[in-house]
């Protein structure tokens, strides 16, 4: 009987790790009602070129795509989208006219001052007002746990046990 109520309480626990996990990956999709048109991978977009971009203020397609972690062809259907917003522009490199170069519109400046530099802002006020560093440290080493024990879990990992 001790044994099923561990496990029991396991499965709450876990359950409960679980959920956690499920917020915060639902993190990056609570920002405010998006232009129509407008979806949150636009917005990663927005954010991998404005880090990766050079002094002439452009990206390359391949550096947008190694920031997000994502294949060239599914990058350049979005970037695609993207300019037929009128978000993003295309250009050719002056020194390689092979390569295609990106950079923001008047348009997309405005949906990085507004939908990532802005709610960015206020979500640190709010997350230093509300947490320690400290605690945020320590969560971040513990999703990294949990993350590589699941892995493990699910055979994606190698795995301690012998």
């Amino acid at each position: 009987m001790l044994r099923d109520m561990v496990e029991v309480m396991d499965i709450n626990l876990l359950d409960r790790i679980l959920q956690a996990m499920r917020t915060a990956a639902s993190v990056p999709t609570l920002v405010p009602e998006l232009p129509k048109g407008v979806r949150p991978i636009h917005l990663r977009v927005l954010d991998a070129l404005s880090r990766t971009r050079g002094d002439n203020g452009c990206s390359r397609v391949s550096d947008i795509a190694a920031a997000l972690g994502m294949r060239m062809p599914n990058v350049t259907r979005i970037i695609r989208e993207m300019t037929d917003l009128g978000m993003l522009e295309k250009t050719s490199d002056p020194t390689d006219g092979r390569v295609v170069l990106i950079r923001t519109t008047d348009l997309g400046e405005e949906y990085v001052d507004r939908y990532i530099v802005g709610v960015r802002q206020r979500i640190e006020h709010e997350l230093m007002a509300e947490v320690s560093m400290d605690d945020i440290e320590s969560m971040i080493v513990t999703i990294d746990a949990i993350r590589t024990a699941v892995d493990k879990a699910c055979g994606r990992g190698e795995s301690t046990a012998a």
